[in-house]
Order: C-alpha cells, then sequence, then structure tokens
C-alpha cells in the first residue's frame, strides 16, 4: 500500500511539475514573440500620432472659417435677421452639398435635397454657385 501511494504521489508531482514548467515556458515564449513586434508597432503608432497632428493642424482653418460664420449668423440672430442668419447657414450647407455631392455621406445629401426642395434660401445657395 505503501507503494502505491508513493507512486501516485510521485506521479501527480511529476504531472504538476511537468504542467507548471509547460505552461510557463509557453507563456515565456509568447511573450518573446509579442516583444518582438512592438518595436514595429510603437513606430506605427508615432507615425498614426504625427498623422492625427497634422490633420488637426490643416483643420485648424476650415473651423475658424466655420466658427466666423456661425458667429455672424448668431449675431443676425440676436438682432432679429433671420433672413441674413438662414443665408449664412444655407451657405455652409451649399458649400457641403456642392463639395461633397459625388462622395459625401448619402443620408445628409439626402437631407439636404430634401429640404432645398422646399427650402428657397438653401436651393438659392445651392444653385448659385
Amino acid at each position: 500500500m505503501k507503494r502505491i501511494m508513493a507512486f501516485l504521489a510521485g506521479i501527480l508531482a511529476g504531472i504538476g511539475i511537468g504542467w507548471y514548467f509547460g505552461h510557463a515556458h509557453a507563456i515565456t515564449w509568447y511573450q518573446r514573440e509579442a516583444l518582438k513586434y512592438a518595436p514595429t508597432i510603437e513606430a506605427e503608432l508615432d507615425d498614426l500620432n504625427k498623422q492625427r497632428a497634422e490633420d488637426f493642424k490643416a483643420a485648424k482653418p476650415y473651423e475658424a472659417s466655420g466658427a466666423s460664420i456661425a458667429l455672424a449668423a448668431l449675431k443676425r440672430l440676436d438682432t432679429n435677421d433671420t433672413e441674413g442668419a438662414r443665408s449664412r447657414l444655407a451657405a455652409i450647407v451649399a458649400i457641403y452639398y456642392r463639395g461633397h455631392s459625388g462622395d459625401g455621406e448619402t443620408n445628409l445629401l439626402t437631407s439636404i435635397a430634401s429640404l432645398a426642395a422646399t427650402d428657397g434660401v438653401l436651393s438659392n445657395a445651392i444653385c448659385s454657385k
């Protein structure tokens, strides 16, 4: 009986030790593989961050232009010149519609076209240029 118990304890200890080292080896192998690609991924992330910074820098004039037009529209609304405000805002929508009628978001373009069918200010803004 002692021999059987010793044999089973030895087998269980062997399985446990083998599993531990086999599992630990697999984890370190995956870590080594991941570390091989880390510099490449970091370089790609740096490139993406640089591109994003350039895109934000390039978008600043457009943001300022949109803000100035919206500010002018708000001033017109404060003086109860709603037609002037509508024409300013319609001009912004018309610029988008003319520039992106072939490649823009179809839901937005459809909404603009349906509103232009009933709104004379927007329709004139779209057709004027």
